[in-house]
């Protein structure tokens, strides 16, 4: 949607010009105007109109590769199966809130003030003689009853 109103705008560059190419072909009529004149008025008019759309496009399609790049990455972001990275989901949400944001819509992203945010403790690092104990993997059960019978699991 930012691009268009930059292809509207060369749309009335040429509508302008096409009205100016319209005057002076009334103006050919008149038997007071040399030829030479409307000749290169016509010229320069077009002439104009081509330097304009040229330099137009020529700006344009450098913005859509640059787009094409950007668009093609995020797609197969999007679409791969892999979970994304804080960083990829973090540069996403930060491309969704400034559009957000442009748009004068409230932000989706609510931060806790500092004076509720949990406080952040440092890991203690375990040494190769440190006394860590080993914890059973299986689950404490005492007074849970199962009711898969005992002879279901061959």
């Amino acid at each position: 949607m930012e691009k268009a109103h930059l292809y509207e705008a060369l749309y009335l560059v040429n509508h302008g010009i096409d009205e100016a190419v319209r005057g002076v072909q009334r103006l050919k009529k008149s038997p007071k105007l040399f030829m030479e004149t409307y000749h290169k008025s016509m010229a320069s008019l077009e002439r104009r109109r081509s330097m304009i759309n040229l330099q137009f496009m020529l700006e344009m399609r450098k913005l859509e590769e640059n787009d094409e790049s950007y668009f093609t990455e995020e797609y197969n972001v999007w679409l791969s199966d892999e979970s994304l990275t804080n960083d990829e989901i973090c540069r996403l949400m930060c491309g969704v809130e400034r559009e957000r944001k442009r748009e004068g819509k409230p932000s989706l992203l609510q931060f806790l003030p500092r004076s509720k945010r949990p406080k952040k403790t440092p890991k203690k690092t375990e040494g190769v003689g440190s006394s860590h104990r080993v914890t059973s993997l299986q689950p404490h059960t005492s007074g849970i009853k199962s009711t898969v019978p005992e002879d279901a699991h061959v």
